[in-house]
């Protein structure tokens, strides 16, 4: 009762203070708001662009750059090319890739097979031919050679220190905090500074991906073995046996289907990320889609992100299908196990024969260019393009002016058009009524750095966006969230775009957005949404699932309707999982706006993307990608904050 009632208290003195604020925003508008013009340097701009010129000149004399950086650019790359070689480009004194596309299609086949079954095989082929009838063939091969380069090494050091924090508290303290900030980082933040220091190219692209990739990789892993049961593990230290064997022969094994997940969610994020990865060197399909945006042809980046898209299922089918294929705990017979090798001897060779055919046949080697539905599928999604711009205009243009004109206008106003000082007084004040003193404390801390970076109103322009595109997903996350948890039927039919939106890569849903509602900042918002929903949606679903079923038939009996039982019961007693959803809510949003940059969408993003083109502004995009790095972590720590308080 109490903790409801200061709750009522905090949303009034919120309210009293956006007040306090909107006219203090009309009386001083425009005064002290630290806007510059793109290419005006301030003096942490102009140090980080020296910076980064001392860096490109010694690059071949620094000690740093010779004993480390360029070592280990040197092997990434031989390793990358190794992949690309096997199934992209030509192999040295070839014309053609050691495996040609039959011969993939053979490997793939028998490899899905042998950790899946028959079903999800036909359906991994068959995604893989769609590329090929994209006309995306060896842009695919590249994009699924970085995936898998950047997954072995992901794995190869996520795993162990994943094991190692499973295994000790210490460990995992240690690395929390920089899994927590990873987990904050948009990915456009990694990619401008390993550019600098790794060059442009499969090198700083690989590196980027693990980061992103690693962190997903550590965290499950861990969660695998410190879920287990305790029980065969005390038996197999009672019976003698040394912390190694418990590992490997008790912890490993019951934890085996958990790190396959892990496995799974690792594939997923390195594909997402290598698609973004185009910035800066990364072969495959990202490039088509960023040419796509550049030039505004939805056609072309329709073709290129279908053919993500057929990747991104093809992965995640076959990786998580290896994670399900043990249904039972029941020994398979003697006759299931001489089925189960002569099928796997029978797809053996079917991938013999494809792979002798790719290396001794020209058309088995080379995509055939007959078989090429690109222009058709990207004349026809330009037609439809354009009659929907043409003939919806009434609805799309009409709800981009409204939102933009009413909403995103004057909450810029509010936070951009208003002193910076008072602005970060507004904020702190908010801060400390959401989360304390220790959170306002670091919200004013990080907001003075923001000032003193130079990017202040760039960095509220990105703020912006992201509080309007949260609170937009906050509106149909919840609507679909309590459909989803009230109904079966709606979670049956709403599941496949949900696991589909969590799959897909976010730089696709650009490419239809863009056509939809041209280079704009709602574009990116819109972008944002789509991209950030199915998480809010589930969480908020699962939360409203997990409400007390006596509750409900409590309300029930009293008389209440359909829409007090959700009011007035369900939704507040979820209130947990409505925060944890606004909190994934504005992390993800956020790591979609500032890819709007590419779109229009302004602020910090398009000033990480125009450095990354511009060497005059390196410097400015660098501490653009540090300054979005502020905002993240002081929206997360109050949004964390409001949830610890209000959530109970």
């Amino acid at each position: 009762m109490i903790s409801a009632i200061k709750e009522i208290k905090t949303r009034y003195l919120i309210l009293i203070i956006l007040g306090v604020w909107a006219v203090l925003a009309i009386i001083f508008k425009g005064v002290a708001t630290l806007e510059l013009a793109t290419y005006q340097n301030t003096f942490v701009t102009q140090t980080a662009n020296d910076a980064a010129a001392s860096i490109r000149g010694n690059r071949t004399q620094s000690a740093a750059f010779i004993y480390f950086f360029n070592p280990i650019r040197g092997f990434i790359s031989g390793f990358v090319e190794l992949i690309r070689m096997l199934i992209a480009i030509p192999a040295p004194n070839s014309i053609i890739p050691v495996l040609g596309w039959l011969g993939v299609i053979g490997v793939v086949t028998f490899f899905v097979f042998l950790t899946s079954n028959f079903r999800t095989t036909i359906l991994a082929v068959s995604l893989l031919f769609g590329c090929g009838l994209l006309g995306m063939w060896t842009d695919s091969m590249d994009t699924i050679a970085m995936t898998l380069a950047a997954v072995i090494l992901s794995l190869s050091i996520g795993i162990p220190l994943g094991i190692w924090a499973g295994l000790s508290d210490r460990v995992l303290k240690v690395l929390t905090p920089f899994l927590d900030l990873a987990q904050i980082l948009p990915t456009l933040v990694y990619l401008a500074p390993l550019a600098l220091f790794f060059l442009i190219g499969t090198a700083s692209a690989t590196i980027a991906t693990m980061v992103y990739s690693i962190p997903l990789s550590i965290r499950i892993t861990s969660h695998a073995i410190r879920s287990l049961n305790n029980s065969p593990i005390e038996a197999s230290i009672s019976m003698g046996a040394t912390g190694k064997q418990t590992l490997t022969k008790v912890q490993l094994p019951m934890g085996k289907q958990m790190i396959v997940l892990g496995i799974n969610q690792t594939v997923m994020a390195a594909l997402s990320f290598v698609v973004i990865a185009a910035l800066i060197g990364s072969p495959g399909l990202g490039g088509p889609i960023i040419n796509a945006l550049t030039i505004r042809n939805v056609g072309d980046g329709f073709v290129a992100g279908l053919a993500v898209v057929f990747i991104a299922i093809m992965l995640d089918r076959s990786t998580s299908a290896a994670a399900k294929t043990k249904q039972t705990f029941v020994p398979p017979s003697k006759k299931e196990i001489q089925q189960r090798r002569m099928s796997l001897a029978g797809m053996g060779i079917f991938a013999i024969v494809c792979i002798w055919l790719s290396r001794n046949v020209l058309w088995a080697a080379i995509w055939p260019k007959q078989l090429d539905v690109s222009e058709i599928v990207a004349s026809n999604t330009n037609t439809v393009t354009d009659w929907t711009t043409d003939n919806l205009r009434f609805i799309t243009v009409s709800f981009k002016d409204f939102i933009s004109n009413y909403v995103l206008n004057s909450i810029q106003a509010l936070l951009a058009g208003s002193p910076w000082f008072i602005t970060i007084t507004m904020i702190a004040l908010i801060a400390y009524l959401l989360g304390g003193r220790k959170v306002a404390l670091l919200a004013i801390g990080l907001m003075l750095l923001i000032v003193a970076c130079g990017l202040w109103y760039e960095t509220m322009v990105t703020l912006t966006q992201t509080l309007v595109a949260t609170m937009l997903t906050m509106i149909l996350g919840v609507i679909l969230g309590v459909w989803i948890g009230r109904s079966q039927k709606a979670y049956k039919i709403l599941r496949p775009f949900l696991d589909a939106g969590q799959t897909l890569p976010a730089f696709v849903y650009l490419v239809p957005i863009l056509g939809l509602f041209g280079p704009s900042r709602f574009t990116a918002i819109v972008t944002g949404i789509v991209y950030s929903i199915p998480v809010v949606v589930k969480i908020v679903g699962e939360g409203i699932k997990g409400v007390s079923t006596t509750m409900i038939e409590a309300a029930t009996a009293a008389g209440s309707n359909a829409w007090q039982l959700i009011t007035k019961v369900q939704l507040p007693a979820a209130k947990r999982s409505l925060l944890l959803a606004t909190n994934q809510g504005l992390i993800f949003v956020l790591a979609v706006v500032v890819i709007g940059g590419f779109v229009g969408s302004g602020g910090l993003g398009y000033l990480v993307i125009v450095g990354g083109s511009k060497p005059e502004l390196q410097g400015k995009g660098l501490v653009a990608g540090f300054s979005i790095l502020l905002l993240g972590v002081m929206i997360d720590r109050i949004a964390h904050a409001s949830a610890r308080k209000y959530g109970n």
